[in-house]
């Protein structure tokens, strides 16, 4: 069985994702699905959008499912 990592960020990505996961299961994709950290919240709360923890258990998985991510404000 596949492990796939999944990462809906922020805004659409938080609606698309889900909806995403629904089809997969509902035209029999096998996997197991494992939520991972990305997007704006996550540089507001520890300054990288990208966490080291995310990193890793894309490599480990080697398959994600990504939703979208808004950018960092411009001054």
């Amino acid at each position: 069985m596949r492990t796939v990592v999944t990462m809906p960020g922020d805004g659409i990505g938080k609606v698309v994702l889900p909806e995403a996961l629904r089809v997969l299961d509902a035209v029999g994709f096998d996997a197991e699905y494992v939520h991972a950290d990305i997007g704006w919240e996550f540089w507001v709360k520890e300054g990288n959008a990208l966490p080291e923890r995310t990193v890793e258990l894309l490599a480990e998985h080697k398959l994600g499912l990504f939703g979208a991510i808004t950018s960092k404000p411009k001054d």
